[in-house]
């Protein structure tokens, strides 16, 4: 398994229910060898991955909605963006970046057009930027970004990495998207906490990924505490839900009790302070 291959899985968690999800265009990505994987994941770390992940696209996309409800005028930035269909779920208006690495970039604009022109998809004007968060210098990009949102207010997400990524590296990513955003601009983030590090299913998602990482792709296993977001320079924390928190609130009927049980996200909106 590839970094990028986690892209495909995420959809096809998305389009397993599209009312809770929200989108309903993740099924465009389905394919068999993707779900052979979800399969694998199913059967060997945890068959509540595609709910769990549903609830997550229904809370980034409601915080994106109220977001650019008050800033009619403002962009979406997906750092890590995979084949995440964001752009066309929310108002048509809003100018959309996606940044990933270059195969996924590649692909997915490839995708993107040939479902637009055939009608599967409504029409956006998306903008990319092709980067391995890796880099140690990341100066263009930020320079990129920065011409390209052009003083608007600003959603950026950080969805799916943080995981996959090392602690340096998150540092200067998180001190990259600060140096670009400005106040009142929002951070979406998603991660692991310390406490699930030892749990049953963790363990077995990381042996999953370990066992079937045939590239030598990073699969750091990065954990952050709720404390860690507290202390991000230049940001103050202003909600923070875990998957039982979204399930009481998007599936009273479905309502998970016990957090260990499950591969128990964290989501994060952080609000850019005045420097």
């Amino acid at each position: 398994m590839k970094v990028h291959e986690t892209a495909f899985i995420t959809c096809a968690y998305r389009s397993s229910d599209v009312l809770l999800s929200g989108d309903p265009y993740a099924k465009l990505w389905d394919n068999p060898a993707t779900k052979v994987w979800v399969d694998g994941i199913i059967n060997e770390v945890s068959p509540a991955e595609p709910y769990l992940h549903c609830l997550r696209n229904r809370y980034f996309l409601t915080a994106m909605i109220d977001f650019f409800d008050q800033n009619p005028d403002g962009v979406l930035v997906n750092f890590g963006s995979g084949f995440s269909m964001y752009p066309f779920l929310i108002p048509k208006h809003i100018n959309c970046m996606d940044i990933d690495q270059e195969d996924i970039i590649s692909y997915k604009n490839l995708k993107l057009n040939e479902w637009m022109m055939k009608g599967l998809l409504p029409q956006r004007d998306l903008s990319y930027v092709m980067a391995d968060f890796r880099d140690k210098d990341p100066i263009d990009i930020i320079t990129k970004i920065r011409s390209w949102i052009d003083g608007r207010p600003s959603f950026f997400l950080l969805e799916g990495v943080l995981y996959f990524l090392s602690a340096s590296v998150t540092d200067r990513l998180f001190h990259s998207i600060k140096l670009i955003q400005k106040e009142g601009d929002l951070l979406g983030c998603v991660s692991f906490l310390p406490e699930s590090a030892q749990t049953k299913v963790q363990l077995r998602l990381n042996d999953y990924f370990d066992k079937h990482n045939f590239t030598n792709d990073t699969f750091s296993h990065q954990m952050l505490s709720t404390e860690s977001y507290h202390n991000r320079s230049g940001y103050s924390l202003i909600d923070h839900q875990d998957y039982i928190d979204l399930s009481i609130k998007y599936t009273p009927e479905k309502v998970i009790k016990d957090k260990f049980s499950i591969l128990n996200e964290n989501m994060y909106l952080l609000v850019r302070n005045k420097d």
